[in-house]
């Protein structure tokens, strides 16, 4: 009997997990990156802030455009929105290009050169990931997808509660 309910802690405990809820506080890694602009960025200089996540790889990356632009013509500039590129699998000596590429899209955007932010997030590649940070660090959102309405109106509802 007790061998089935550990079983049973488990099962529930990996369903919570997998459906991207989560348990207990979770304070968001103490990250600093350098974007296209060579700008050294920590995520500590937005405590005080909501700050929402917009991460992927390079296959992730169609849809981090449709998740900013919902993020930002809602919230405008009450809410920061922090995109973070991996571009841990780019050679060595197309790292300047890469830079450069990323300037035309004009917001800044960390770049994850070893992957390590990727890793320490548990982000999934080929999809845009979503982290809501709220004003003490804290994460209280995560998904990963597209921006359908139902995830972008989950996102906000879950900004708006922080408010």
């Amino acid at each position: 009997m007790k061998r089935i309910l550990t079983v049973i802690a488990g099962i529930t405990v990996l369903f919570y997990l997998a459906a991207g809820i989560v348990c207990a506080e979770e304070r968001a890694p103490a990250i600093t990156l350098q974007d296209q602009y060579d700008k050294m960025i920590s995520l500590r200089q937005y405590e005080g802030h909501i700050v929402v996540l917009i991460a992927s790889d390079k296959e992730g990356s169609a849809q981090n455009k449709a998740w900013a632009k919902a993020i930002r013509e809602h919230y405008a500039d009450r809410v920061i929105v922090q995109g973070i590129a991996d571009v841990s699998s780019v050679p060595f000596f197309m790292k300047g290009v890469i830079r450069n590429d990323f300037k035309r899209d004009g917001e800044s955007i960390l770049l994850d050169w070893k992957g390590e932010v990727f890793k320490a997030f548990g982000f999934t590649k080929s999809v845009a990931n979503i982290v809501l940070i709220d004003r003490d660090g804290i994460i209280r959102h995560r998904s990963s997808g597209s921006a359908d309405p139902h995830a972008v109106e989950e996102l906000f509802k879950k900004i708006d509660e922080r408010k």
